[in-house]
């Protein structure tokens, strides 16, 4: 099973892209540590769900329907229910399953097509605010990715990162060896960090989450001297021996400067919000907002915690949604609406509940 903190431009990429008929996508709200099986049975119903309509399905042949058949199986197979979060999307083809992991509770959904589901996965994604967190140290880097308040070690592009072996001299005996700097000690140190940032800059390539550092003081310093990533460095947290520290203990650490942070992050784009309401660059519900974001001239969306909405989407505007047996209906277009603001290089950032109560929960800075 797969974590939305997992996701990067290049997977999501790849997901997107066209597959032979049918690629089915199974969504289905899931409970961690439930002490009854109803995930189990919700699981069975949906995949005996998605069964009956390929078997139906006059576009799909006996050979394929088996085929797609077994791939179901497998992928149910996969899944370890003790460990599910509050969402489960599974994504189908002949030749290839995955199974994700959502962060947020999504509407049960089946969906038969040439592409997979993405925008419940998209909008999960964004809505657990992904970072990076560098824990800094001369003997040990460590890098992790983090969303909402889990955190999981990246073990590839280098990390764990330690230095070369040591110099002879730094083995040469003395009482106060080490306890003073010098020019030496500290250029082999820049030239460390150095290392350490070639392998950050390969990791986060082709993202825009922030990265968190953590370290001592001259550490830091000294990293924000020569990073190529300057733009991308967020929370800085002075604290030795953090290399040591398991997952649990690093988030406890961080959780004070991470919640400061996303307020800080919040309160500013609300600022831009009110500068674009008086420059009359700004748009306000979803129906509204669904056209500019279909004409790419959403520069920043902001989206309430918990708002969600039906709607029947048209090429320039939603309409209610009458039944929500209608084929037509998405029973939250608001995934869609960060999907697609995202596809065309927005900001997107969910705020808490009421923020936006006069603005019909849902809002946009607009380019033009």
């Amino acid at each position: 099973m797969r974590h939305t903190f997992e996701l990067t431009p290049d997977i999501l990429a790849a997901l997107r892209a066209p597959r032979p008929y049918p690629a089915v996508s199974l969504l289905l709200p899931t409970h961690p540590a439930a002490i009854d099986n109803g995930d189990a049975i919700r699981l069975r119903n949906i995949v005996a769900t998605a069964k009956k309509r390929l078997s139906e399905d006059p576009a799909v042949d006996r050979a394929t329907l088996g085929r797609i058949s077994g791939r179901i199986d497998e992928a149910v197979d996969s899944i370890d229910l003790s460990r599910v979060t509050e969402g489960t999307l599974l994504l189908v083809s002949c030749d290839e399953y995955e199974v994700w992991q959502l962060p947020t509770t999504p509407s049960e959904a089946v969906v038969v097509a040439d592409t997979y589901l993405t925008r419940n996965l998209v909008s999960s994604w964004q809505h657990a605010r992904p970072y990076w967190v560098l824990v800094l140290s001369e003997e040990r880097s460590r890098l992790w990715r983090g969303t909402g308040d889990f955190l999981r070690e990246i073990t590839a592009h280098g990390f764990p990162a330690e230095p070369e072996l040591p110099d002879p001299r730094d083995a040469e005996p003395g009482a106060n060896f080490g306890s003073e700097p010098s020019p030496y000690r500290e250029e082999r140190l820049r030239q460390y960090l150095r290392d350490v940032d070639d392998k950050l800059t390969e990791a986060v390539r082709g993202g825009t989450s922030p990265v968190h550092l953590v370290g001592l003081t001259h550490v830091l310093r000294l990293y924000d001297e020569l990073s190529r990533s300057a733009s991308r460095l967020a929370v800085r947290v002075e604290r030795g021996g953090a290399d040591k520290l398991t997952a649990h203990e690093l988030d406890k650490v961080l959780r004070p400067a991470l919640d400061a942070y996303a307020a800080e992050g919040a309160r500013k784009a609300l600022d831009r919000l009110g500068e674009a309401i008086g420059q009359r660059r700004f748009a306000a519900g979803p129906d509204e907002i669904w056209q500019t974001v279909q004409e790419g001239r959403v520069q920043l969306l902001l989206v309430e915690d918990h708002f969600q909405v039906s709607a029947v989407p048209g090429t320039t505007h939603l309409s209610p949604a009458a039944s929500p047996e209608d084929p037509a209906v998405e029973d939250d277009i608001v995934d869609t609406l960060v999907e697609t603001a995202l596809g065309t290089g927005a900001e997107v950032l969910f705020v808490e509940d009421d923020t936006l109560a006069e603005h019909g929960r849902v809002a946009a800075v607009l380019r033009y």
